[in-house]
């Protein structure tokens, strides 16, 4: 009978581990503003065409904002254990620019993205089954809640 329970708290020990980490993780993407630095496909990079601005925040809330270059874009992100994500751009101003067609293309790229990962002020979103990555540096860090409420 010890064997199980010795089991058991390992078994419990290794989840919260888990949990953790995949907080962490959650935690790394709403601490800073994102600026779009590069979309690597699998066959080559496409930094040479990127428009100037390109943002993405992300929310305590499950919300996503930013810039597509262009126009202004919100949404909603949802994270599944430490390093999937879901993506999805529901609006944004309707503006007419040059960059239109990248922009068009960046939207629905977020919505392809299945996996991230954060790591010394990089944000990489991945779409392995799509082929490509959008490599994001870190900008503004964002306010902390808790401060504001300590005021």
């Amino acid at each position: 009978m010890k064997p199980d329970i010795i089991l058991s708290v390992l078994f419990a020990a290794a989840i919260m581990t888990g949990c953790g980490s995949s907080k962490k993780n959650a935690e790394a993407l709403t601490a800073n503003s994102w600026q779009l630095e590069e979309i690597i496909f699998s066959d080559s990079n496409y930094t040479d065409t990127l428009p100037a601005g390109v943002t993405l925040l992300f929310s305590d809330s499950s919300t996503i904002s930013g810039n597509g270059g262009c126009n202004l874009y919100f949404g909603q992100y949802t994270t599944i254990g430490s390093d999937q994500i879901d993506l999805e751009v529901k609006g944004s101003t309707m503006r007419f620019c040059p960059e239109q067609e990248f922009e068009s293309r960046y939207f629905d790229m977020l919505g392809l993205v299945t996996s991230y990962t954060v790591k010394e002020g990089v944000l990489q979103l991945n779409a392995a089954e799509n082929g490509f990555t959008l490599l994001f540096k870190a900008g503004v860090p964002q306010p902390d809640d808790s401060a504001k409420d300590n005021q």
